[in-house]
């Protein structure tokens, strides 16, 4: 069977447009299977309170269980070379900022180099914790950059987050930062 030439514009047009449409359809389905990926990879929290993260800036390593007390601790796996990382890092600072909050922030660098690490916390006058998060990121496989996990003073899980679309995505921190000790 052969297509005659005045339909065959119009027909490729229609298959585009099928295109378009499932790549958008298939495209909003995984984003959404991607967070409950996550939550599920998080699960309670405690396996990420309780590794041990080599420091950046210092020698040993840190391990966030021995961090948590009475503030919040918030731990963000986050790189340099993703921009929305580097935006979500300076919204949780003004944040944190905003509510007075003493929380303690962990910021897990994933396959990314020291030293731009140390422009970025230099740039910005980020007063995190520093520690190399790759390999844990790895391990449990966690779906993307950045994520976000946030603890209560008690060592329970508040809530977590992966990605970052906008400063909205991190509303849900309010909540636990402004909360008094």
């Amino acid at each position: 069977m052969r297509l005659d030439q005045k339909y065959f514009i119009p027909f490729m047009l229609v298959v585009a447009g099928i295109c378009v449409v499932l790549i958008i359809y298939f495209n909003l389905r995984f984003m959404g299977s991607q967070q409950q990926r996550f939550a599920e990879r998080v699960g309670d929290g405690q396996e990420h309170l309780e590794q041990r993260y080599p420091a950046i800036f210092e020698s040993g390593s840190i391990t966030p269980a021995e961090l948590s007390g009475e503030q919040p601790l918030i731990l963000l796996f986050w790189a340099s070379w993703s921009g929305r990382a580097d935006e979500a890092q300076q919204d949780l600072f003004r944040r944190i900022q905003t509510h007075g909050s003493e929380a303690v922030v962990i910021s897990a660098a994933v396959k990314d180099d020291a030293g731009h690490i140390r422009e970025i916390k230099e740039a910005h006058g980020l007063p995190f914790i520093f520690v190399d998060g790759t390999e844990h990121y790895n391990e449990v496989r966690l779906p993307g950059l950045p994520s976000l996990l946030a603890f209560r003073p008690d060592g329970s899980l508040f809530g977590s987050r992966l990605g970052f679309s906008g400063p909205e995505d991190y509303d849900f921190l309010d909540a636990l930062l402004s909360t008094e000790p």
